[in-house]
């Protein structure tokens, strides 16, 4: 019987300690883009690599519609 018990209260402080620190994690990562915004930045990554790179004349264009999406 004390076996049980101390076999249950590892799997419990175990479980604890996980579940912790899976909430601890998941508190610290930003939440992932919207759909939205996806589907407006990666066509327009590509256009912009396309035209030039960071040197592109789109650039600033590019990123104010990513901007005024994304938020």
């Amino acid at each position: 019987m004390r076996k049980v018990f101390a076999t249950l209260a590892i799997a419990g402080t175990v479980t604890t300690g996980a579940l912790v620190a899976g909430a601890g994690t998941a508190a610290a990562t930003p939440p992932p883009p919207s759909p939205v915004c996806s589907l407006v930045t990666y066509p327009l990554v590509f256009l912009i690599e396309a035209t030039g790179g960071k040197d592109s004349p789109l650039a600033p264009v590019a990123q104010s519609i990513v901007d005024s999406v994304c938020r």
